[in-house]
Parts: structure tokens; C-alpha cells; sequence
């Protein structure tokens, strides 16, 4: 019989410099139970294994191990194990920390930061590392298997008080939401959302779509006028919507003007760059095409597809952080809407607010606040050209 060994961490930062090697695992159950675990896992989208868990005894638990085929290894969490999936990048930390383990977790479970110690005698452990705070071995809700049941931010404790804001120019990664601060897309989604509802039923006007709904996703629309009304949108109120912005953006989408130079100044830079998005996914990967952006991001699109809770919850702009290797308290947002800014600020992360189509007063929660293109490179430290606004504090 196999006995696992380990124990669980709450972590500050701290680690991430003894990094030597990352993996990136995707997992899911098909039992939940802690005391009888059946877990399917793929690493690296390379090797998987199935894995039979006991009961935990203190720091132990019986533990089985059985590699498994990949293929099947896909089909079984696709088909079999019930979602969302336990996706996470495990860090392996070397001298002085060997041993130790830390997991960032991204999809459902954004947010949270596990530190563990697995070893032989990882029961007599006293010499904790600095960055290495709460213990959580025989806490239940932070088992994985629980954690694919109970997602963490569903009953997460509040974050702690924000650290100074990170100079921009510092930043060791930039994350852009799309519509408003890629793509021009905010005049002609909303001109679409607007028409539509009227059309179900709900009169509003372009600039009543601008002013409530921009930034956010169709299930918060959906939210808000029920809660108004007490009425729902029709069932086929999204596939219509899709439908209709899908042809519009075809037509008459065009990049943020000066965009794609800030893009290429970051690129030639060095800084690493992703969009994080509330769109749906085919809708980003539409607008990145047709406004020409999309060689600039490569695979760094991550939409609200990919997170249990959208913006405001901060989720997608942290799963787009561990996903691009980077701390929340190393990056930088460039946002919009209201909900973005309240989402990035969640999150840890300093927030450029973005106002050209919006308000400056609407994005007052934003570190700073910028007009356009030009004045958003000024901020990053980038080459700004004399014509350019410059930017102001929000702060």
C-alpha cells in the first residue's frame, strides 16, 4: 500500500523566486468524497495517471497510483468526471526550499495559493519557510477533490488590504480587456444589445446600454432586468445577440486608433502581454481577427469562458496571471467599465482606467485614468508622441 505524506500551506509571497521547474495539471474526480478519492489527472497534456486516495490521518493518507493512456485520460475528465475541473500550475522550488511545492490555481478555483510539503517526514516539519502562513493539511475545503465540488471563491475569506499600486513601467505583465480598449467594439455592441432588448421588450437606448451594461456579461444583463422587472429575456435572446454582433463586427469593427503601436512597443519591450476578457470566447477570438490584433496575443486570450465567476469577481485577470506565470502583484490591467476596474482591484493588481468611450468619473476606483492610446503608453513608460494627452491620477 502507498501512503501519501504531506502538508498544506497557506503562502505570502515570498517563493516565487526559488522556482526551478513549473507543470501545468488539469484534474477531476469521479469520487468527491475525501475519505475515498478517485482522481483522473493529465500534466503537461502529456502523461496522466489514475489515483485512489483514503482517508487523511493528520499529515497521511493511503494513496494508489496507476498510469493511465492519455486518450483516455481526456475522455474520462471530459465525459465522465462532472465540472468545473481542478485546474492549477504547480511550482517546484528549489534550494533552500527543496521539497516544497506551490500550486496556482486558475479556472474555477482563481485565487488560491497552495503551498505543500510532501515527504516521509513531513509530519515533524518545524522549519517553515518565511513565506509559508496558515497550515491547512486537515482542512477539509481545501482538498482537491472538495475543491472540485466547493470552487474557492465561492467561500473565500475577504482579500486582505491591497499593497502600494505597481508603477506600470514596472510591470512584468500587461493585461488588456478587448472591447474598448482593443477593439472599438463598445459602440457597436452596444447599438446591438440596445436593439435587441428593445425589440424582447425592454426599451433602452444605446447610451442606457453604455451606461449599465458595458464591460459586463449577458448573464449580468440578464440579472439586472430581472431584478428590475421580473421578466426574462427570451430563451434565444444570446444566440440572436451572437448572431447580430457576429455580422456587425464582420462589417464595421476597428482597432482602439494607436492600439497596435502600444502592442509593438510592449513586444519590442519585452513585456509579456494577454487580453482577459468577459467576452465569450468566439467573440474575442472574432474581434482579434478582424481588427488585425490577434498576432500581437499569439495564445494569451483567456475570456470569461474559462472562469466560474466573471467580472467584477477578480477570477479571470488571476487565472490569466498564473496562466502567464506572472504574480498578481507584478501586473498591470488596462480596463473600461466599471466592472473590469472592480475585478482588477479584487485582484491585487494595479488598474489603468481607459476612458475613451467612457466617462473618467465612471472609472474613479482605477489606479490612474488615461484618454487614449498615446497616454496610456506614457503611463507604461513607453515613447509617447508630443500630439498624445497626457495621463492623469485616479488616485
Amino acid at each position: 500500500m502507498g501512503v501519501e505524506i504531506e502538508r498544506k500551506f497557506l503562502v505570502r509571497h515570498g517563493w516565487r523566486e526559488s522556482v526551478v521547474r513549473t507543470r501545468e495539471i488539469r484534474q477531476g474526480y469521479l469520487s468527491q468524497d475525501p475519505e475515498r478519492a478517485v482522481r483522473v489527472r493529465i500534466t503537461d497534456g502529456r502523461s496522466a495517471v489514475l489515483t485512489v486516495k483514503g482517508p487523511r490521518r493528520g499529515a497521511s493518507r493511503p494513496e494508489f497510483e496507476y498510469p493511465v493512456p492519455l486518450g483516455d485520460a481526456a475522455e474520462i475528465l471530459d465525459g465522465l468526471c462532472p465540472g468545473p475541473l481542478v485546474e492549477k500550475v504547480r511550482h517546484h522550488l528549489g534550494a533552500p526550499y527543496d521539497g516544497w511545492t506551490v500550486d496556482e490555481f486558475y479556472g474555477a478555483n482563481a485565487g488560491l495559493v497552495l503551498a505543500e510539503f510532501e515527504a516521509p517526514d513531513a509530519a515533524l516539519l518545524t522549519d517553515l519557510p518565511p513565506w509559508a502562513t496558515e497550515e491547512v493539511t486537515t482542512d477539509l475545503r481545501f482538498d482537491n477533490a472538495r475543491l472540485h465540488r466547493d470552487p474557492y471563491p465561492g467561500w473565500a475569506p475577504p482579500a486582505a488590504a491591497p499593497a502600494p499600486p505597481l508603477d506600470p513601467a514596472e510591470a512584468r505583465l500587461v493585461i488588456f480587456d478587448n472591447d474598448g480598449v482593443l477593439a472599438d467594439s463598445e459602440p457597436v455592441a452596444n447599438r446591438v444589445l440596445a436593439s435587441l432588448l428593445t425589440e424582447s421588450g425592454f426599451p433602452t437606448t444605446t447610451e442606457d446600454s453604455f451606461r449599465r451594461y458595458m464591460g459586463g456579461t449577458l448573464d449580468r444583463v440578464r440579472s439586472f432586468l430581472r431584478a428590475e422587472t421580473g421578466r426574462e429575456l427570451p430563451g434565444d435572446f444570446a444566440e440572436r445577440y451572437r448572431a447580430r454582433l457576429k455580422a456587425a463586427f464582420e462589417q464595421e469593427l476597428r482597432p482602439v486608433p494607436a492600439i497596435a503601436d502600444v502592442l509593438t512597443a510592449l513586444r519590442e519591450r519585452g513585456i509579456p502581454i494577454c487580453v482577459a476578457s468577459s467576452s465569450p470566447r468566439d467573440r474575442l477570438e472574432l474581434a482579434l481577427r478582424v481588427t488585425g490584433l490577434a498576432p500581437h496575443f499569439g495564445d494569451r486570450v483567456y475570456s470569461a469562458d474559462d472562469v466560474l465567476r466573471g467580472k467584477p469577481a477578480p477570477d479571470l485577470f488571476l487565472h490569466a496571471a498564473v496562466r502567464m506565470g506572472v504574480g498578481p502583484e507584478h501586473a498591470v490591467v488596462v480596463e473600461d467599465s466599471v466592472p473590469g476596474v472592480e475585478a482588477a482591484r479584487a485582484s491585487g493588481m494595479a488598474v489603468i482606467g481607459f476612458a475613451a468611450r467612457t466617462p473618467p468619473g465612471r472609472l474613479s476606483g482605477a489606479t490612474w485614468v488615461v484618454r487614449d492610446a498615446g497616454s496610456l503608453a506614457g503611463r507604461l513608460g513607453l515613447a509617447v508622441r508630443p500630439q498624445e494627452a497626457s495621463a492623469t491620477s485616479a488616485s
